[in-house]
């Protein structure tokens, strides 16, 4: 594991000007179909919300939040797809995009908390606590197709009891020092407590 002070430096991005855009990447191809498309969007929704939670600077290349796709150099350089300029910016995507962002900046615990070995890992689902002073985060990421559901250890030291999805307002109570997680398919969960 890195010191914290570099895993708190880290400049986190998932494309940039000289690689392929992560749509791309994800598996849209020019021609895609629909459901390639969407399973495309739904593995960068599921990146963006493993970058929002993790230590370090989350970086963002203009465009990857409206859905702007392209392959190697040059093509991961196209224009922004300004509505006023007949682009069709991915409005759907952008929301979900802010919301990510929006739980990174009202959590402090996901900008500034300390990172702790993986509570749970398997060919699908990881699970990693958070923690600064008594502020408390079990995110869990599950890129699988289906959701699944573990039941983890909270850190030793952990005193919380109740948590809630930072996403949605769920509750969750942990009992006797374990926690069970619902992991949507393709997506994650992230429960915070104080």
């Amino acid at each position: 594991m890195r010191p914290p002070q570099s895993l708190h430096a880290l400049m986190n991005l998932l494309s940039g000007h000289d690689v392929a855009r992560s749509l791309h990447v994800f598996g849209y191809e020019p021609g895609s179909d629909a459901a390639a498309i969407a399973l495309a969007k739904q593995r960068l929704r599921l990146a963006w919300l493993f970058q929002m939670s993790y230590p370090g600077a989350p970086a963002v290349y203009y465009g990857d939040e409206v859905g702007v796709t392209g392959g190697n150099d040059p093509l991961n350089r196209a224009a922004y797809p300004w509505a006023d300029r007949g682009g069709t910016p991915d409005e759907a995507l952008l929301a979900d995009f802010k919301r990510l962002v929006a739980m990174r900046k009202q959590h402090e615990v996901l900008r500034r908390g300390s990172l702790s070995a993986p509570l749970h890992i398997d060919d699908h689902v990881l699970v990693l606590a958070r923690q600064q002073g008594e502020a408390l985060a079990i995110t869990a990421t599950n890129n699988g197709r289906d959701a699944a559901t573990v039941t983890v250890n909270l850190p030793a030291g952990a005193r919380a009891t109740q948590f809630t999805d930072a996403l949605t307002g769920a509750t969750t109570i942990a009992e006797n020092g374990r926690i069970t997680l619902l992991v949507p398919a393709m997506f994650g969960t992230v429960l915070v407590a104080r």
